[in-house]
């Protein structure tokens, strides 16, 4: 194994702990939310969850995974790239803010947590994408520390909660924001303070950030979508059931986000070498088969002590659609690396429809299953649809993805213009631009 092949496995593993401490937070504040307070509440922390998984799939999409495959931007500017997270932050807080005044005014018990959360969210984002640009520097330790920091930082918010006898829900998403809001300010001492021309950074990697949204909008929304149909056709605690079953997949999903984060990031820095693109994918998608594997035998034998421990009550309706959620994430495996590839590589147009059709595709088979059996018809439909997913990654990765870039051309190789789009067209400003705003600085 050389140096580099040894020094990416290093990344790796701690991208790996870093996504592990990252889920933790969430799953951690889920689990003492249902032990500490009543199913109503536990189902207002969700969706308060879910509100900020939709906003942090904008931000990575927008910024993150932009600066993920534009190394080159991170190494000479990140000031700019904290700049644009600040501002579309505090443009994010103003809207869930007023939302949570409106659910006040409306006499709401969401009302108060979403408007902590709402104050929140320009620190919350700036923690995730101070993650992001750690890794793509190839420096993920740094990611590992604000995660830690928060991590720590949440336990102590939940312990003094508890001790002050602030059991609110609103109390506790304090707790739970304010710690992350702490930790964020750890970015600042790791990449310095947010700069102008952030706006600017953004209408230069806009042909590729919109796309990148789309993609991951497609995921998020359609989970939403589907978890309210779901309503529709099953009773609420079938509901329940199928989100604490995929609960308890999340530590496999994390390590399987890890290895496309870390893969997608190497390769924007080696991807005009196909042999090196393929090593990447190759070792993400033998990481996370491995991690299904355990994942499966894990959930499906799981004893019934652990299960009460950690779902209470509801581990009851759970135990049985372990298998289903198993086999799911055994299949999401041989996705492990495909998109990074594509994404790596500045293919963002495949990428994006693959996302829109795949996630379409398991949408559509989760509601079915759902009318025709409840929370486990969902998730064996889910299991289903996540091996067509599968199957259509592959043909966009072996269709788009294979062999060299296509060659860029010669008016943007003159200005160096090796950061273009591939075959898609997409991101690749105008070469007069690239010259007058930042000549020479975009060269992969």
């Amino acid at each position: 194994m050389t140096a580099r092949e040894g020094s990416a496995g290093r990344r790796l593993s701690l991208v790996t702990v870093d996504q592990i401490l990252s889920s933790l937070s969430n799953i951690a504040a889920l689990i003492w939310v249902a032990h500490a307070f009543e199913p109503i509440d536990f189902g207002r922390f969700s969706l308060v969850v879910l509100v900020y998984t939709v906003v942090q799939v904008v931000f990575r999409s927008l910024i993150s995974t932009t600066a993920l495959v534009h190394p080159e931007d991170v190494d000479s500017r990140p000031g700019a790239i904290l700049g644009a997270t600040v501002v579309l932050g505090i443009g994010a807080s103003v809207l869930c803010t007023a939302a949570g005044l409106a659910l006040v005014a409306a006499d709401s018990a969401m009302g108060g947590p979403v408007v902590v959360f709402g104050l929140a969210v320009p620190f919350l984002v700036l923690h995730d994408v101070g993650r992001y640009l750690a890794i793509t520097r190839q420096r993920p330790g740094g990611a590992v520390v604000l995660d830690a920091v928060w991590f720590a930082l949440l336990i102590v918010g939940f312990v003094g909660t508890q001790q002050l006898g602030l059991d609110s829900l609103t109390w506790l998403i304090a707790a739970w924001t304010g710690s992350g809001v702490v930790a964020s300010l750890w970015v600042f001492a790791q990449c310095g303070a947010p700069s102008g021309g952030g706006l600017t950074w953004l209408r230069e990697r806009w042909d590729f950030s919109w796309r990148s949204m789309v993609s991951g909008l497609s995921a998020s929304g359609t989970a939403l979508a589907t978890a309210s149909l779901m309503t529709l056709f099953s009773s609420p605690i079938a509901v329940a059931a199928f989100r604490a079953a995929t609960l308890l997949g999340a530590p496999s999903t994390a390590v399987q986000m890890a290895v496309g984060t870390s893969a997608a990031a190497d390769i924007a820095r080696e991807r005009d070498d196909p042999k090196a693109v393929w090593r990447h994918v190759r070792r993400a998608i033998a990481i996370a088969t491995v991690v299904g594997v355990l994942n499966l035998v894990v959930l499906v034998f799981l004893p019934d002590v652990i299960g009460r421990a950690v779902l209470g009550e509801a581990w009851d309706i759970v135990e049985p659609l372990m298998l289903a959620v198993s086999l799911k994430v055994l299949l999401m495996a041989a996705q492990s690396g495909l998109r990074a590839s594509l994404i790596g590589t500045h293919r963002i147009q495949a990428a994006m429809v693959t996302d829109v059709v795949a996630i379409v595709l398991v949408g559509a088979c989760m509601v079915v299953g759902a009318a025709w059996g409840d929370a486990e018809g969902a998730l064996w439909a889910m299991a289903v649809g996540t091996g067509v997913s599968t199957v259509c990654w592959w043909i966009a990765v072996i269709w788009k993805g294979r062999g060299p870039l296509p060659e860029l051309p010669a008016q943007l190789r003159q200005v160096g213009g090796a950061d273009g789009a591939g075959e898609d067209g997409a991101d690749a400003p105008a070469p007069a631009r690239r010259v007058k705003v930042a000549p020479g600085k975009h060269r992969a």
